[in-house]
């Protein structure tokens, strides 16, 4: 698994269309509970052609975790705020019917308006979670979080700039105010602060493309308003 390991971090970017007009990027995708997972996921994505984006449907029907995209789909904590701002932005309904066609069928979908990306490459159960020490002693870096983000995370806001000079999307979403360094690396530009339904947020001052930085999806004080108004501030940003 070595070698496609190495290409997966460097390549593998997460799921959607590069044409998509909204780009979502956050720290990391969720999962990844152990080195056996991670192969898993690796080998479906090198047997289904190493794309840098995948769509997110079929490939976790591939992976075996299609329970938030196939019947009855239920709302994903961090995918389902996003679906809300993806509506939002098209002035379209949220009611949760909706929001669950967007989930299962256009978020992170090839030929999908929005684009679902990730900072770093491997998925984790969350920020304190480090399944991968058994892997150093091929991979060096993935002895611990701080060596892996150390030796990866340059490369990979290179990629992502890679990525967004060649799609050009209308609009960057970040998630994950903890990042807010990173997110303006990728920017490549500052971002300053703004109010969103009361919160605070970063917001670059170009419009090609737009960059905000949000909290994430499972923030404490999440609601389905605020999620509402990030994507009324995006349609109106980047009309």
């Amino acid at each position: 698994m070595i070698a496609s390991l190495d290409e997966y971090m460097a390549h593998f970017a997460g799921y959607g269309d590069l044409r998509a007009p909204l780009w979502f990027v956050g720290m990391e995708e969720g999962g990844g509970r152990d080195v056996a997972e991670l192969a898993h996921r690796v080998g479906s994505w090198v047997a289904r052609g190493r794309h840098r984006l995948e769509d997110l449907a079929t490939y976790h029907r591939a992976i075996g975790l299609a329970r938030h995209v196939d019947p009855p789909f239920p709302l994903q904590r961090t995918w389902g705020p996003l679906a809300r701002v993806l509506q939002a932005w098209r002035a379209e309904s949220t009611d949760v019917p909706a929001l669950r066609r967007v989930q299962a069928a256009d978020l992170g979908a090839h030929g999908g308006s929005g684009a679902l990306l990730e900072l770093m490459p491997l998925p984790a159960t969350g920020t304190s979670a480090w399944p991968y020490a058994s892997l150093a002693r091929d991979i060096p870096a993935l002895l611990d979080r701080a060596q892996y983000r150390s030796a990866y995370e340059a490369a990979r806001v290179r990629m992502l700039r890679a990525l967004i000079d060649e799609g050009q999307p209308r609009a960057v979403i970040c998630y994950g105010l903890g990042d807010r360094e990173a997110w303006t690396g990728l920017a490549g530009a500052p971002l300053h602060a703004t109010t969103i339904d009361g919160r605070t947020c970063y917001a670059s001052k170009t419009r090609a493309p737009l960059f905000l930085a949000v909290p994430h999806p499972v923030a404490h004080g999440s609601t389905s308003r605020f999620w509402e108004a990030v994507g009324a501030s995006v349609r109106a940003r980047t009309a």
